[in-house]
């Protein structure tokens, strides 16, 4: 319904206000058909331009406050911040962010020396395993210790056999 070719000056507009300001829901929708808009395009001129409709039962009242005028100098309703909930949060949320990095450092060096822990077991029991059974062949073989001394080294069983057999 709207005729989006036509525009209208802001003086025209103004007048269409006005007129459907002085007359009723029938006086809108005559002047939406004549002059080709539509009625809520009407209202909206007359808000833009500030005229009120007279049989308008939706009215509105504001009531201005010293509240109100607090509220428009900061730009929002006046209020005092309660410190004591501010500090209270503010320290609680420190507490359980810190707790947390704690926690997590925790974890990690459990982690990493539990890790270092079992590495270092089980090397050592490597090296005593590969300790004794080196050891075990030094002493079930024959060889030589000190060539110049002139000593030797034989099996441990064959040597006890020995010894036992001189003391009879």
């Amino acid at each position: 319904m709207s005729n989006s070719s036509k525009n209208f000056t802001k003086e025209e507009k103004a007048a269409i206000a006005l007129k459907a300001a002085s007359g009723q829901e029938s006086k809108l929708q005559e002047l939406a058909e004549e002059h080709g808009i539509s009625v809520e395009e009407i209202r909206n001129w007359m808000r833009e331009t500030g005229v009120t409709d007279v049989n308008d039962d939706d009215s509105v009242s504001i009531e201005v406050t010293d509240d109100y005028d607090k509220s428009v100098t900061y730009g929002a309703s006046f209020d005092t911040p309660n410190y004591q909930r501010i500090v209270f949060w503010s320290a609680f949320g420190s507490a359980v962010v810190l707790l947390i990095i704690v926690s997590v450092f925790y974890v990690h060096s459990y982690t990493t020396s539990n890790v270092a822990d079992r590495t270092s077991e089980e090397s050592q029991f490597y090296n005593i395993e590969e300790i004794q059974q080196r050891e075990a062949e030094t002493l079930n073989s024959y060889g030589v210790v000190d060539s110049e001394e002139g000593i030797y080294r034989i099996p441990i069983d064959q040597a006890i056999s020995e010894i036992v057999n001189e003391s009879n």
